[in-house]
């Protein structure tokens, strides 16, 4: 279409450069015929380059000298001749503005040309809102095209919806000349979306306000976005605070950090402070500083994990125990940043050790409740080396009484009184072990020691009961670390719960055996069968359930109090369920090279 119009306006203009030719040299006319050819400068203006309008000027020229000389042969000082002067400069004059005006309207259409690519809307309306220019961004974005949005009032047609009165944002434009915001909109097809405005008054040559320019973006999903991930943000710090959870970060080797909001509660440091190692450091508390220093040499050393606890000394006196978890993270460039968490265990700690004291004294009780069954069997146990020593006592003072004291014989008696006098402090020694309440205290040990000391309690007890007691120990030493009280606490419950189970066999058929040897693994294990009823597979397990019991006047408190022991010790203990009679109690512990491990 537009080839067209072109062809039939450089047409047009060169028959009317004819017609005005033909008129100008036919006609006498006494007017400035020649002057017309500035129409067609005018027309060539449209549809010629910047040379052709120049060419088409030229031959206007050209044409107007040749009429001239055609007409009016001879005539110099004639007004003809002042005609055609006239027309002349009249042709030159206006050759001249209309090229400038060419230039100045050919940068303006490729600028137009150029903003019509882009994908923003561009566009211009008049002071009263009409809309004048609608580019191809602006019909994307809305839904009409340019010759229905031509001529409509914008913010009619857009149902726009302002942040602030509408006389406020013109006073800002015409004060400053711009203005920026957010609008409320609505597309063609009634969709309501936010777009980013952008507006410039244009003002003409003189400074006078004519036009306003604006450029609009769908800001929309950018915005519920944005709201989003406000909203995570803040669930997130919830969440941190109601879990004492916190985020942490930090890059080596710089040694950048960031710490969420949480993180700067926990260590209560200043908002506007930021955080640094050397604050870190001077809120750690003193005996626990070599491990942030640990830390800090295992991420420049890009530890794969980072899994420490350590405490924190508050400037009031409270102490703060932290859990801290932190794996690196490598970026495109290979930069490290350790994201992690820091967790507030302090609640936990206490309760913990709370839970800790509890076990202490609830296993004391269990041990004071198994000497009280023992008390006959210890009873006795104390009585014989007394007697033993009342009887040599008495021989001893016999032998003093006779004519010649027979020293030989009275050295002999009480040689055997001192034997049962440390016979009987063995026993009162066993006894006040195993009734004493004190925090666990984990030390080597040789398993088969605490065995023997334990079994010389139950021994008593098992021959009153008619039971034949058998040990099995290795002959190499089975090194353990744990506490010996405790150890000696599972051994005699063991051992007690088997004699009781087998109250109800026939005499000669009551058979207890603890064997102690070291298993395939090479860790030391302890064996306690019984030849009883053995254990309901539908007990089985339930067995070491606190409470749960399978005797009429049970606490069902010495199962879990032994599991609880063992499992601190790092072992196991379990039931063997193939046993074809009676019951099989394992009791697993690791060697010392392992358990040193884990309580050194």
């Amino acid at each position: 279409m537009q080839t067209i119009r072109e062809t039939l306006l450089r047409m047009g203009a060169l028959a009317l450069a004819a017609l005005i030719f033909i008129i100008d040299t036919v006609t006498g006319l006494e007017i400035a015929v020649a002057v017309l050819y500035v129409t067609v400068i005018l027309i060539a203006v449209e549809v010629f380059s910047r040379r052709g309008v120049l060419v088409v000027a030229v031959t206007c020229m050209a044409l107007t000298a040749i009429s001239f000389l055609v007409s009016h042969p001879g005539e110099v000082a004639t007004p003809a001749s002042i005609r055609c002067v006239v027309s002349l400069i009249a042709i030159t004059i206006t050759t001249v503005f209309a090229l400038k005006n060419k230039v100045a309207n050919d940068e303006l259409q490729v600028q137009l040309k150029e903003l019509s690519q882009t994908h923003d809307a561009i566009i211009i309306r008049t002071l009263a809102g009409i809309i004048t220019r609608w580019n191809p961004g602006a019909q994307k974005l809305y839904g009409w095209c340019q010759e229905e949005a031509q001529g409509q009032n914008l913010h009619a047609l857009l149902q726009t919806r302002f942040p602030r009165p509408m006389g406020e944002i013109l006073g800002t434009l015409h004060r400053t000349g711009t203005w920026e915001g957010e609008l409320d909109v609505h597309r063609r097809s009634g969709e309501a979306i936010t777009v980013a405005c952008r507006c410039a008054l244009l003002r003409d040559r003189y400074g006078r306000p004519v036009a306003i320019l604006a450029t609009h973006n769908d800001v929309t999903e950018r915005n519920q976005a944005v709201e989003a991930l406000r909203r995570s943000e803040a669930f997130l710090a919830g969440a941190q605070r109601i879990s004492r959870t916190s985020s942490i970060g930090f890059r080596v080797p710089g040694g950048e950090l960031y710490f969420s909001e949480e993180a700067l509660r926990l260590f209560e440091f200043p908002a506007e402070q930021p955080p640094a190692l050397k604050g870190i450091l001077q809120a750690t508390h003193p005996d626990d500083r070599g491990i942030i220093e640990q830390v800090i040499a295992g991420a420049l050393g890009r530890e794969p994990t980072l899994d420490v606890e350590f405490r924190l000394a508050m400037a009031d006196g409270r102490i703060k125990h932290v859990h801290l978890l932190a794996h690196p993270v490598l970026d495109a460039a290979g930069n490290c940043e350790y994201i992690g968490a820091l967790m507030e265990v302090t609640a936990s700690k206490i309760a913990e050790e709370a839970l800790h004291r509890s076990q202490v004294e609830l296993a004391h009780v269990t041990r004071v409740t198994t000497l009280g069954e023992l008390v006959a069997s210890i009873a006795h146990e104390v009585n014989q080396p007394l007697s033993a020593m009342a009887a040599n006592g008495e021989a001893s003072l016999r032998w003093l009484q006779h004519a010649e004291p027979d020293i030989r014989e009275v050295r002999s008696g009480i040689e055997r009184i001192l034997s049962e006098v440390r016979r009987a402090s063995d026993v009162i020694l066993r006894i006040r072990a195993l009734s004493r309440k004190s925090d666990p205290q984990y030390v080597p040990l040789d398993l088969r020691e605490v065995v023997e000391d334990a079994l010389a309690l139950v021994q008593r007890e098992a021959v009153h009961n008619g039971v034949l007691l058998s040990v099995a120990l290795t002959a190499e030493v089975l090194a353990v670390r744990g506490d010996r009280v405790q150890l000696q606490q599972v051994i005699v419950n063991l051992a007690m719960n088997a004699i009781q189970a087998m109250a109800g066999c026939p005499e000669g058929e009551r058979r207890l055996r603890v064997r102690v040897w070291r298993d395939a693994q090479g860790d030391p294990l302890l064996v306690v069968t019984d030849t009883g009823p053995g254990v309901d597979p539908q007990a089985l397990p339930r067995l070491f359930n606190p409470f749960f019991t399978t005797k009429t006047d049970g606490m069902g408190m010495g199962l879990p109090i032994c599991r609880a022991i063992v499992e601190r010790h790092g072992g196991r203990i379990w039931v063997d369920e193939r046993l074809a009679g009676g019951a099989a109690f394992h009791c697993s512990l690791p060697a010392l090279a392992q358990s040193t491990a884990k309580h050194g």
